[in-house]
């Protein structure tokens, strides 16, 4: 039953990007409210001991190395600390602070269900109106968020913690669906009680400190463990337990080691970026990003716009990694205070930016803010950020500004639909008109600006384009920006397996870059170049070792005793989602595990009911497995799901192709094609089939539909 090995592992490269959430279901930049005092040691442990959701699983712990061990030497850090983001990150629902959210009752509508968010003698409840009237009640434990908007955390069996899509406004005092108009449906990945929304997989990483998500695949369960709620100093400082002591006696210099520039900006980055996490929180302040995670890039459609601009919640350093100014060597400290996370200096009046651009520092370029913006002085428009990293609206509530620091290019809207700062803020002018205006300005500068090539290439790239292949080429040749060379080696992918593209893959797996490298072995992997792989599993950076990794095993066993732990390790560790159960069903096939691989497809299935290219993918695996019943009950249940899509019939087909049911596969196989008729695969085995049931003028009138079709 199709496809290839090597199709089906490019397929499953593919579904990975489908579910690569990373923090999707939370947002790590929200504030939250924060109350260290709230609970004392004793009730902490009480929490423990009954399965409440603690500030802390290690009261004792939290004491040496938490805020208050820091405060007698460090009163101002920790006093900026405590009104900060991560200080607000995450904590327990509370009367004081939650109260008022839940009073009156308030209900609101969300995908076609009724729910009511309720208090009664400090309990809070999501209660479930179901059209009979009966109630289902999910206790609320936990809140993420402060403002502009808090979302609350419902305990389900095992201790699974789920964030609620009724989402509190914080500002407006109201309650709205944060995913409206989506109609999220109960078995969907993104239903709010399902594996998307789930806090210990999506969220909890970036919202506690020290924390250890622990999930056991054979319970379906989580034991979940963190030191405390919110970010705190040991999310950024290492050495601390050493430094408190040392400090008492009087020695203030032990324990602490200092962070490079790089390593502060990764340790920032842990958190802030879309990426693929490879270890089991294990990440700590001073290592390498790229051992532990592995970046979102453009790439991987639907996370960015052509241009580089944020299009879904990319957390700031995937856009980052590709301005000029990172690559200059600007980093989060150059412009946020690390302990408030506010801006060092004031962005209203430009101060900030002019900071660097009024003087030529790191060879920014030198900028008079008026003759540069065309607005006068104190305009909105004379805002260096309003032009330049312009704010998109994430949860419907949340502003939120790019880093990509790119130029408004009104252009680029009219002819690819990405948006631009102009008409963001002019709201009432057309397009046209900013298209006037900005070429009357920068109309030179803009003709050959390499951020409107390079839009106009990666949407061709993005659209299959044969044509854009040697422009892609060509920009890859040029760039000197690390993650525009990586996003450009991940989109050679679409072009495989072009012989061209693999000679230039493999030659990036030497570029100086892991995150090209990682690309370019994983495209080089998904089609089945094992050798280039193999080559590189002694790479220095983990992330590589992962991807070649990930494109031998869909095939063979790992030669590299190290390369082959650490991506076991990564599969244990990322068994709550499905791509990885499709990967690990893969390798059971290869290795004649058949109850293994439909284990692994049943829990995937599970965990994404209502997406009908699982059901499809699952029973390819099954029918390699030689589970040709579960394959072709799991094609039903599919095709069921999306009745248009030729893929279940087809492939029903060839199942009862291969039983020899030839009647029953002509059957299929004439629903495929009336449902696709340019489908020539079906056609030509529509063909065979006529053949085999001496049916030869229609075999031969079906292949002929298939050889025109070709």
């Amino acid at each position: 039953m199709p496809p290839t090995p090597i199709q089906l592992a490019r397929t499953i490269h593919l579904l990975l990007g489908l579910w690569l959430l990373s923090l999707c279901a939370c947002d790590q930049q929200q504030n939250a409210s924060y109350s260290a005092t709230e609970k004392s040691p004793n009730a902490q442990a009480a929490n423990i001991e009954y399965g409440i959701f603690p500030i802390s699983h290690n009261p004792a712990r939290q004491a040496k190395i938490g805020p208050e061990a820091c405060v007698e030497c460090h009163a101002d850090e920790v006093d900026d600390w405590k009104n900060s983001h991560h200080a607000k990150a995450n904590r327990p629902i509370s009367i004081k602070f939650d109260r008022a959210a839940f009073t009156p009752v308030r209900r609101i509508q969300e995908s076609g269900v009724t729910y009511e968010m309720a208090e009664t003698n400090g309990k809070f409840e999501l209660r479930v109106i179901h059209d009979d009237d009966s109630i289902t009640s999910y206790d609320l434990v936990g809140v993420i968020g402060e403002t502009p908007l808090r979302q609350y955390l419902a305990q389900l069996p095992g201790d699974k913690f789920q964030t609620i899509s009724a989402t509190y406004d914080v500002k407006e005092d109201r309650w709205y669906d944060v995913y409206a108009g989506e109609d999220r449906l109960p078995g969907e990945w993104g239903h709010w009680a399902n594996q998307g929304m789930n806090w210990n997989a999506n969220c909890a990483y970036c919202h506690t400190t020290e924390f250890e998500k622990n999930f056991d695949f054979e319970s379906n369960s989580y034991d979940s463990t963190w030191t405390q709620q919110g970010l705190a100093c040991a999310e950024c400082h290492t050495g601390l337990e050493e430094h408190v002591v040392a400090a008492k006696s009087g020695n203030y210099s032990a324990g602490l080691s200092k962070l490079s520039t790089v390593q502060t900006e990764h340790n920032c980055a842990s958190c802030h970026s879309r990426r693929d996490q490879l270890t089991a929180d294990t990440f700590l302040p001073g290592d390498d990003y790229h051992d532990h995670f592995s970046l979102s890039l453009p790439d991987q459609p639907n996370l960015y716009h052509h241009d580089g601009q944020i299009l879904d919640e990319d957390f700031v350093y995937g856009s980052f990694q590709m301005s000029r100014m990172a690559h200059a060597g600007v980093s989060c400290k150059d412009c946020h205070n690390p302990h408030t996370l506010k801006t060092i200096l004031p962005i209203e009046n430009n101060l900030l930016c002019m900071r660097c651009h009024s003087g030529g520092v790191q060879n920014a370029p030198i900028i008079e803010p008026i003759a540069h913006s065309f607005h006068s002085q104190g305009s909105t428009g004379n805002m260096c950020v309003n032009c330049h990293m312009s704010k998109t609206t994430y949860m419907q509530v949340d502003p939120r500004g790019d880093h990509a620091f790119l130029s408004p290019d009104p252009l680029l809207t009219k002819e690819l639909g990405i948006p631009n700062a102009c008409n963001k803020c002019h709201t009432d002018e057309s397009v046209d008109w900013a298209v006037e205006w900005s070429e009357q300005w920068y109309g030179e500068k803009m003709v050959d600006n390499r951020q409107r090539k390079r839009a106009r290439i990666i949407a061709a790239a993005h659209n299959l384009d044969p044509s854009a292949l040697p422009k892609l080429l060509e920009l890859l040749k040029d760039e000197d920006l690390p993650g525009w060379r990586a996003a450009y080696t991940g989109l050679l992918g679409n072009y495989l397996p072009n012989q061209s593209v693999v000679k230039v893959l493999k030659a990036l797996l030497s570029d100086v870059n892991p995150m090209v490298r990682s690309r370019a072995v994983g495209m080089l992997g998904s089609a089945g170049q094992a050798d280039a792989a193999i080559e590189t599993l002694a790479d220095s950076s983990r992330s590589v070792r992962i991807a070649a990794a990930r494109g031998i095993a869909a095939n063979q066993l790992i030669p590299d005793s190290i390369a082959k732990k650490e991506w076991e390790e990564y599969n244990e560790f990322n068994t709550d989602r499905p791509q990885t159960l499709l990967m690990l069903a893969n390798e059971a096939n290869s290795e004649g595990r058949s109850a293994d691989t439909q284990k692994y497809v049943e829990r995937a299935i599970l965990m994404d009911q209502l997406n009908p290219e699982m059901y499809h993918q699952a029973a390819i695996l099954l029918s390699g497995a030689g589970l040709n019943q579960a394959s072709q009950k799991t094609l039903y249940l599919g095709w069921e799901l999306a009745p248009k899509n030729p893929s279940f019939p087809y492939s029903l087909g060839l199942l009862a192709a291969e039983r020899k049911d030839l009647e029953s596969a002509a059957g299929f196989l004439e629903e495929t094609v009336a449902i696709e008729p340019s489908f020539s695969r079906a056609w030509y085995n529509l063909s065979l089939a006529y053949g085999q049931l001496n049916r030869p003028e229609d075999a031969a009138r079906a292949m002929q539909r298939a050889q025109a079709g070709q």
